[in-house]
């Protein structure tokens, strides 16, 4: 694999241009972006996730030239490992700082219509039905997720969408990977599963949501009210007990904040909750560590098996890599992995749009409605698409 670190300017020349479609991945974090041209090798199967370090170990170093090199592999994992995997080692890597300072907002359709989804009512009745199974489960809570596919009537311009996503969170992890010809997985996480960099381990679960306003007064009260909302609170700490539960296994002098804070993207204000440490072992993989986190409360619910039985009895399609991972790691460990959320997958004409929200025994079906909306429109907003309505219909 040849690497080749280049200024920002070329690294938005690349995007900008139609070569990005035929390019196998693009991520982005808030202090470097990187691309992939052509495909060195390949892992395209289902796989259980206890196996993925050890499988994305192999690829890295049958990749090698000489021991000391470090590849980097690229990867989009499911949310259920009965879907396939797929990780790649690009034959070059392109590396920039990020260049979200420099982009322009770009131009990009805004005549979509819905062609099929779930409706609000029926969404409102799931949350219902979850809600009847704390009572009779062990379930304590789920996250139950819609789609919809919209419709566009010409063709969609991928760069201007993803430019539109590096802008629409500063501070998030921005990715378009090609899941097939003329099919891209594309989005801006705000969430952050893990980060490993030498011995210094990180996390960002994210729990417990308010829609943000263009007024600061309402962005004030909702920033109060997340913080001071017993629902909230104790949806967003089953969250952050599973993740120091299991970073706890790899890390000494894990730090994990007594409360919450709260961020903002675009569109959302979230309570987060930034837990830092050093691993035992320096050798560990980033992924084995993102395979043990994942699927986390935040998209999955908890205890685990009984939100997955739970959502599979719930939701009427199959999340495919929505609420998966997405992300690179290298030969030495390193590497970063985020949670795929506020994503679509794009075809020419057309995009199938998610969004989820974690369902507690407090949770109100229109409220959570509303959250799914909010969420939706962060990617609708970057393609220039206005369904505000609809949304909630």
């Amino acid at each position: 694999m040849k690497r080749e670190v280049i200024g920002y300017s070329q690294m938005q020349d690349i995007t900008s241009n139609q070569e990005l479609d035929s390019m196998p991945f693009f991520f982005s974090s808030p202090t470097c972006t990187f691309v992939g041209q052509g495909i060195e090798s390949e892992f395209n199967q289902a796989i259980p996730f206890k196996n993925l370090a050890a499988q994305a170990s192999a690829i890295l170093e049958q990749a090698k030239e000489n021991p000391s090199d470090n590849p980097i592999l690229f990867g989009i994992i499911p949310f259920n490992e009965e879907h396939p995997t797929r990780l790649m080692i690009p034959k070059q890597l392109s590396v920039s700082s990020s260049t979200r300072g420099q982009i322009q907002i770009s131009e990009a359709s805004s005549a979509g219509h819905v062609i099929s989804g779930p409706t609000g009512e029926k969404y409102k009745q799931g949350v219902v039905d979850a809600i009847e199974l704390f009572a009779t489960t062990e379930l304590s809570k789920v996250v139950l997720s819609r789609a919809i596919e919209v419709a566009t009537d010409e063709d969609i311009d991928h760069s201007a969408l993803l430019h539109n996503l590096l802008m629409s969170n500063p501070k998030g992890y921005t990715f378009s990977a090609k899941l097939s010809e003329g099919q891209r997985l594309m989005g801006a996480s705000p969430e952050l599963l893990v980060r490993k960099r030498g011995s210094h381990l990180e996390s960002n679960p994210l729990a417990g949501s308010r829609p943000r306003s263009a007024d600061d007064n309402v962005n004030q009260e909702h920033t109060l009210s997340l913080l001071n909302s017993a629902k909230d609170l104790h949806e967003h700490s089953l969250v952050v007990q599973e993740v120091e539960r299991v970073l706890g296994q790899y890390c000494r002098n894990l730090y994990t904040p007594m409360i919450p804070s709260v961020i903002e993207t675009k569109t959302m204000l979230h309570l987060s909750t930034l837990l830092e440490g050093e691993v035992d072992d320096a050798n560990v993989s980033a992924l084995q560590v993102a395979a043990d986190l994942h699927p986390t409360p935040a998209v999955c619910g908890y205890p685990r098996q009984r939100a997955y039985d739970a959502i599979r009895q719930l939701e009427s399609f199959e999340r495919g890599y929505f609420t998966g991972m997405v992300g690179w790691c290298d030969a030495r460990g390193n590497g970063e992995w985020v949670i795929t959320i506020r994503c679509a997958e794009v075809q020419k004409r057309s995009m199938k749009v998610f969004a989820g929200a974690g369902i507690v025994d407090q949770s109100e079906p229109e409220s959570e409605l509303d959250e799914t909306g909010a969420k939706m429109s962060t990617f609708l907003s970057a393609a220039g698409i206005d369904l505000k309505d609809k949304l909630m219909a």
